[in-house]
């Protein structure tokens, strides 16, 4: 295998993104505003016979941030997954503008579990091969977005000898590499120091009064109480508006 292909191959299963071109931004007193609402109905997922959502009802509009908070297995992952298309859902309807989807792939930037990185190539060489790929940020956005989230983009540093902070850094860094319209960020904040987590927060307010959708997951409601216009709580797949 072409080794270039290859370590695109490797970026692209972690972070993925499929543009709509048809889809216009229109400026609003100079903001960026994409009317944007997007409706889960009666949305459940089984696996061999284990429930891991029942009756998701949601209705997300841009220009808002979402939190939702629950412990590990509540279904939060599971949730942002099928929003995606990761994962299928097994019943249930997802309308984007009033259209059925099969799922929210258009034009969205996500945090989801662990990245992937190529170790042996710098963060700014990480997504160079994104960029490569979709054609879409240049190297100005790129060195912009690394620098966003405090990473220089001249750092030669290998990024498998990052710690878990940088590499929390980088994935932030390539969920806003493209300026998506809908930011999807399970766990955003984890492993970030305190000037990083306030770093983080800014940069995710401002993509709220651009008019992004942003939705956001954690453990921890204190982590993201503060950010968030709503909150819902999950527990075994069920979700409940705080």
């Amino acid at each position: 295998m072409n080794l270039c292909y290859g370590c695109a191959m490797v970026l692209l299963r972690a972070f993925f993104y499929v543009s709509s071109p048809e889809q216009e931004l229109c400026f609003i007193t100079g903001k960026g505003i994409w009317a944007m609402r997007i409706e889960m109905n009666n949305i459940n997922k089984t696996i061999k016979g284990v429930s891991l959502l029942t009756d998701i009802n949601l209705a997300l509009e841009s220009g808002h941030i979402y939190g939702f908070v629950g412990d590990n297995g509540s279904g939060k992952t599971v949730l942002f997954k099928v929003l995606l298309g990761l994962m299928h859902k097994t019943s249930g309807t997802i309308l984007v503008d009033g259209r059925e989807q099969k799922d929210l792939m258009q034009d969205v930037g996500f945090i989801i579990e662990r990245p992937e990185y190529i170790p042996y190539y710098s963060a700014k060489k990480n997504l160079e091969i994104i960029a490569a790929y979709r054609k879409v940020a240049d190297d100005q956005r790129i060195c912009t977005v690394l620098e966003m989230f405090g990473l220089d983009p001249s750092d030669k540093k290998a990024v498998g000898k990052y710690s878990l902070g940088m590499k929390q850094k980088l994935a932030l860094s390539m969920a806003f590499l493209e300026d998506p319209k809908v930011l999807i960020l399970d766990e955003p904040l984890s492993a970030l120091d305190a000037d990083s987590v306030q770093e983080a927060r800014k940069r995710i307010l401002e993509e709220k009064e651009r008019g992004k959708l942003v939705l956001i997951a954690s453990h921890y409601p204190e982590d993201i109480q503060s950010l968030c216009d709503e909150v819902y709580w999950m527990k075994s797949g069920h979700i409940q508006l705080q």
